[in-house]
């Protein structure tokens, strides 16, 4: 079995510092908080914690990440506060870290010294268009 500690994904190992701006209607909201990814049994799959606020609200995810029978596409199966779950599938092929969901996706950048990872996330509307819906920016503390 292939490991996520050997794969492209550990470059997301680490304490991040998230900021961003929310898209929310005549005016953006701010969005801060702190994402970890850690390893977790044997090296086999990634924990991803958000704690963050999206304006006055705060939101908390936990997410597991697995490797989908490749070293550069996982399966990430996500838990947050408000009830929610599901899984997005994503990639990460050089620099480029891309997240897929039902209706959500993320396009990014990780830097080559794995300490910045800046992108956007965008939502399908009813009409089935794409909108961007937060310009989002983490930078590695630890």
């Amino acid at each position: 079995m292939n490991k996520i500690e050997d794969s492209s994904f550990k470059r997301l190992v680490g304490v991040w510092k998230t900021t961003g701006d929310i898209k929310s209607g005549q005016e953006n909201l701010k969005l801060i908080g702190i994402d970890t990814y850690e390893l977790i049994l044997d090296g086999n799959y990634i924990l991803h914690k958000a704690d963050v606020k999206m304006g006055d609200e705060r939101s908390g995810t936990f997410e597991i990440i697995k490797l989908d029978n490749s070293f550069n596409k996982a399966i990430m199966q996500y838990f947050n506060t408000k009830g929610e779950d599901g899984i997005m599938r994503s990639s990460i092929i050089n620099n480029e870290f891309r997240i897929e969901g039902n209706g959500l996706k993320f396009n990014g950048t990780i830097n080559e010294e794995n300490t910045k990872i800046n992108g956007k996330w965008s939502i399908q509307t009813e009409n089935e268009e794409w909108t961007d819906f937060i310009d989002l920016n983490l930078d590695k503390q630890l």
